[in-house]
This record gives structure tokens, C-alpha cells and sequence, in this order.
């Protein structure tokens, strides 16, 4: 399989940090994180922090941004304490939040703090974005790059692509990506989409366990923003519910939502649009990386998404 990480082992990461720092760091250690960042844990005179090392150095610039724009609103964000390049290296530095990951513990013990995630993912659903403008990535000024959320989407998936997708569309022909299949997903999916809100909420983008922290009573942290965007908030949802169904999350946001007066119009063809987002970018995500396994995986789950329907 192929690795997207920038390459990094702990003792190079270690050299690294005390030279950003210009000081002795101790308790270097690596965390298991995402599939596009390498990241490490330390400590700096009894402190822990968290260092991300990414091939883009915008996406840090962006993490400024949000940090500086809703931490102070209720949102458990690490606070963004440096970033930079060096020897060609980005990196950005945050405080270590205390806990876990969700997805360490047993789930018996996630139910127990599911209210509390409810509680956190309706403070950033409420959080005003009208100092910004537009849809889809926000940028480190702060503003979307589309005019609609279906232009967003639909660019999300098209063929002509910068970074990381770059020639993308070449994987219907060297690797296990099925065009036929594909393409009929996204047809089903661009429909569904017709039914979103014309209102901008703030999305995580990749709201799911492996990015939450708990002490076990409350959620200490949300991480890894690097996906943030201005759309439609049932996104985040539907990453929830495409990984974790049996949790059953976004019915309980629903249903406390209600309890609130408040309704989710276009609640089920909504879900299963941003379901089918995630299922089709785990798709083309997982034959580049030539994960057959994954691929195969995610593909069930779509097609079990589609016979409910």
C-alpha cells in the first residue's frame, strides 16, 4: 500500500523539534493519525504539545484561522501555538489536550459521552460565518472558494484537479476504481444534493471518532480541521454515520434538536448525500492507496446505503 505521510521517524522528529525550538525536548512520541500528516506528541518543560508535519503548508495557515475564529465560541480546539517550514518541512505545534481518543475506548463508554458531542457539534452548527463568504474550503482568509454547495461538490469530484488529486481521474484506468459504479453513485448523490439549505454552517469536514478527545466525562478536544469548510453541517453527520451507524449520532442530534423546536428539513436525503460524499472520496481514496481491503469495505457500505433506499 502507499503512504501519503511526509516521512519522519521519531529521533528525526525529535532532532527537528529542539531546532525549532532552540531548546531539549523530552518524551517524543509518535501518534497514529490520519493518513495525510505525521504527527508526534512531546513534552517542553513539562508541557505537552502535539507537532504536525504535512507536505501543505496552507492547511496550517488555515488552522491559525479557525483557532483565532471559534475557539472562542464554545469549540474545543487545541490552541495553535507555532507554524511554520523548515528545510522544506511544514509544521504546525499545538497544545496537547487532555483525554483520549474517542475511539480507544469501548463503545459502551462513547454512549456515555454522546450527549456531550451532541452539545458540541450544535455550538458549531450555530456559530455565525457571516464575516466570510461562499462555500466549500475555507481558505486562511477565512472565506469558502464556491458560489453554491453543489458547485462545491461538484468540484470536489471533478477531473481537473490541483494537489493531492491531481490526475485523479487516472485511476479508472490503473487501478480497482470502477468508473460504471462510480459514476452512478455520483449521479445518485448530485441529486440528493439538491435538497441542502442555501444557509453556510461551519463543517469539520472529517467529524469522526479518531478526531475527538473525552476525559471520559465530556469532549476535551475536536482536532485535525485541516478539511474545514462552509456548507451544509449534515456533512459531518453523515462522516459520523458512514464509519460509526450503530451509534446512531445523527438521529440523536435530530431528536434533541426537536426537543429544542428546531427541525432538519430534507434530514434523511441529506444524510445519505453526505453518506455517498464520503463513500465515493473513500473510493478513490483507498484505490490510490491500493488498499483493495478498504476499498471493498467502503464499497459495501455504499451499497448497503443504497438498498435501504
Amino acid at each position: 500500500m502507499t503512504s501519503f505521510k511526509p516521512e519522519m521517524d521519531t529521533n528525526t522528529a525529535h532532532v527537528f523539534i529542539q531546532k525549532v525550538l532552540n531548546d531539549s525536548v523530552s518524551d517524543v512520541q509518535s501518534i497514529d493519525y490520519g493518513e495525510l500528516s505525521k504527527v508526534f506528541s512531546y513534552k517542553h518543560h513539562d508541557k505537552g504539545y502535539v507537532i504536525h508535519f504535512n507536505s501543505n503548508g496552507e492547511r496550517f495557515e488555515k488552522d491559525q484561522y479557525l483557532y483565532k475564529s471559534f475557539s472562542s465560541q464554545g469549540l474545543p480546539m487545541p490552541r495553535i501555538v507555532e507554524s511554520g517550514k523548515v528545510d522544506d518541512i511544514h509544521f504546525s505545534i499545538a497544545e496537547k489536550a487532555p483525554g483520549q481518543v474517542f475511539v480507544s475506548l469501548p463503545e459502551s463508554e462513547i454512549k456515555m459521552i454522546l450527549p456531550d458531542l451532541i452539545n458540541k457539534f450544535t455550538k458549531m452548527a450555530q456559530v455565525p460565518v457571516v464575516q466570510s463568504e461562499k462555500y466549500g474550503w475555507i481558505e486562511s482568509s477565512g472565506n469558502g472558494t464556491y458560489s453554491s454547495w453543489i458547485e462545491f461538490i461538484d468540484s470536489f469530484f471533478g477531473e481537473e484537479q490541483t494537489g493531492f488529486w491531481n490526475h485523479w481521474y487516472t485511476l479508472f484506468e490503473s487501478s480497482f476504481l470502477e468508473r460504471e459504479f462510480f459514476e452512478g453513485i455520483y449521479t445518485t448523490m448530485i441529486d440528493l444534493a439538491k435538497c441542502s439549505p442555501k444557509e453556510r454552517y461551519l463543517v469539520h469536514g472529517d467529524f469522526h471518532l479518531g478526531n475527538m478527545l473525552t476525559d471520559g466525562d465530556s469532549v476535551t478536544a475536536i482536532i485535525d480541521w485541516e478539511m474545514a469548510m462552509y456548507g451544509d453541517f449534515m456533512f459531518d453527520l453523515g462522516t459520523m454515520h458512514f464509519w460509526t451507524p450503530q451509534l446512531q449520532f445523527p438521529q440523536m442530534v435530530r431528536d434533541a434538536w426537536v426537543r429544542d423546536g428546531r427541525q432538519i428539513p430534507h434530514f434523511e436525503e441529506r444524510l445519505l448525500c453526505a453518506m455517498l460524499i464520503k463513500g465515493l472520496d473513500g473510493l478513490r481514496f483507498f484505490a490510490k492507496k491500493d488498499d483493495k481491503d478498504a476499498y471493498d469495505s467502503v464499497k459495501s457500505k455504499i451499497i448497503s446505503l443504497m438498498v435501504k433506499t
